[in-house]
């Protein structure tokens, strides 16, 4: 959902109680994967046809990030694959890789991003070696 103003973030911050993506919990660890990270991970797999706003966002998220992205809106036909980093706060999203539900070349991702503040921390092969798990 767009925000026009910070102070509609703000208040939208507050009474919303989510901390977490939609989706299902399918990983996570009791401890940091590594030295290098501070805080444990979690894998959330989220559906782009049930939660189409979500996954619309995360695609325009990494408009900003992606020159060649290229698919905002027809997020059905994917499942998205959240990587966080969990603290007492809640659920920070790390990055995210996507893939097609019925791929017929058998692809095992269609788009991969780690948000800048945590690239060349080991997350991105972590996604990369999680997409090949599944």
């Amino acid at each position: 959902k767009y925000m026009h103003s910070k102070k509609t973030l703000v208040k939208h911050m507050h009474k919303c109680g989510v901390r977490k993506p939609p989706g299902k919990d399918i990983y996570s660890s009791v401890r940091p994967p590594s030295l290098r990270h501070k805080n444990p991970v979690c894998f959330f797999e989220v559906d782009g046809a049930k939660d189409k706003r979500y996954c619309q966002s995360l695609c325009l998220l990494s408009k900003l990030f992606l020159d060649h992205k290229t698919c905002f809106y027809d997020v059905e036909h994917f499942w998205f694959y959240v990587l966080t980093e969990r603290d007492s706060s809640g659920y920070h999203i790390v990055g995210y890789f996507s893939k097609e539900k019925n791929s017929a070349e058998g692809f095992n991702l269609a788009c991969i991003l780690t948000l800048p503040s945590y690239q060349r921390k080991g997350y991105g092969k972590l996604l990369i070696a999680f997409s090949y798990e599944l």
